[in-house]
């Protein structure tokens, strides 16, 4: 009977002291396979110590019969234990992309804050106040202009691809119904109990991340998160009244919102595109959906009669809304919907703090406790991420 000897002469002492370990079973079975004619194969080493037996069995504890080891095991259960993290595994995000970050985050707020105002002029008009679908028509349709602009020369930010609209279709129905539902819960509700409600768009973020991926997070950004939703809740919840059809509209909104936001990272990660792309795919796919929903909606207004300040206002708010979308998309590709929310907590105390100062208002010690909740939990959750 033929016979393969792998001695210290061949392996060197520590390769014949770690072979026997190393090598499992089934490789051995491999190995007869590729040389049929040895049907034996011995491998010599030198008696190991208990010393080192030990450490190497737990360093590699193999099961032959299984295939595996009990450590990936081990694994396996301090994965599962752990959880997935809300944000999509990325490589460590290097000084310049934090940078790209803030920028976006920065646009996104100064956006929000400018179109408020812009919105404000644009809907103290009675006619324009019945027609906030083909407003929000738009406001798509400028981003739509404004995306395609930017990927012909000389500007070519970005190449332009075409997506299926069964790709699209998910989110576009969701942002028809967030906009729908919230304008139905602002009808339904006074404005204090809207704004609370709102609020529920970042804890139900972490919870559809959970149910439909089973993605968590760690208990230092959780509790980042609560303290900013108290805090916007600490300011915002003032006496207010509400009913039963307004409590549930406003449940829907929070909800199809959140939705909305979570579909738009899921897409930018499973096609494979940038968050312009996917915009510039989704917004006249929108506008189209909402086309037939105005005129059941909204009321036609005759715009000869509108003042002239106000009709700038509208065309300023349509730029303004595409500055706005874009940010958005990118804080979600680039970060996690978790991340945007807690920015758009931000956005909510700089809105209301921007209309305390500009009605001169004394602030109570409440307010002043959820103003520092909400921007302490925000920079927490910001530390907390770049970790």
């Amino acid at each position: 009977m033929a016979t393969l000897d792998l001695d210290e002469s061949s392996l060197g002492t520590k390769a014949g002291k770690m072979v026997s370990f190393l090598l499992p079973r089934s490789s051995m079975e491999k190995l007869r396979n590729i040389y049929p004619e040895y049907t034996k194969i011995d491998v010599k080493t030198p008696p190991l110590s208990d010393e080192e037996r030990s450490d190497s069995s737990s360093l590699l504890d193999y099961d032959a019969e299984k295939g595996e080891s009990s450590d990936s095991e081990d694994m396996t259960d301090m994965s599962a234990r752990q959880g997935r993290d809300l944000e999509p595994a990325r490589p460590k995000r290097t000084g310049a992309q934090q940078f790209v970050d803030l920028v976006w985050m920065g646009l996104n707020v100064f956006s929000t804050v400018i179109i408020v105002f812009l919105n404000k002029t644009v809907f103290s008009d009675p006619q324009l106040r019945q027609c906030q679908i083909s407003v929000a028509i738009w406001h798509f349709a400028a981003t739509t202009i404004v995306l395609y602009l930017s990927t012909c020369r000389p500007c070519h930010a970005f190449e332009a691809i075409r997506l299926p609209i069964r790709q699209v279709l998910p989110i576009c129905i969701f942002f028809a119904g967030f906009l729908l539902l919230g304008n139905l819960s602002l009808a339904l509700n006074d404005v204090d109990f809207y704004q609370l409600a709102k609020i529920m768009t970042t804890p139900t973020v972490v919870a559809l991340n959970f149910v439909l991926f089973r993605r968590y997070i760690s208990s230092s950004a959780l509790a980042a998160v609560v303290a900013s939703c108290a805090g916007v809740g600490l300011v915002s919840a003032k006496s207010f009244q509400t009913n039963l059809p307004g409590t549930l509209v406003a449940t829907a909104a929070f909800t199809v919102t959140a939705l909305y936001q979570v579909w738009i990272g899921k897409k930018i990660e499973d096609l494979k595109v940038s968050p312009p792309q996917l915009l510039l795919n989704q917004a006249p796919v929108s506008v189209a959906l909402l086309l037939v929903i105005a005129p059941f909606v909204d009321t036609v207004p005759d715009l000869s009669t509108i003042p002239t300040n106000v009709l700038y206002a509208l065309f300023m708010s349509g730029v303004v809304a595409s500055l706005l979308n874009l940010s958005q998309f990118f804080i979600i590709g680039r970060t996690s919907p978790l991340t945007f929310n807690v920015v758009s907590q931000v956005k909510t105390i700089l809105i209301i703090g921007l209309s305390w100062l500009s009605t001169g208002k004394q602030l109570t010690f409440v307010e002043i406790l959820g103003v520092v909740f909400a921007l302490g939990g925000a920079y927490a959750y910001a530390q907390v991420s770049r970790r």
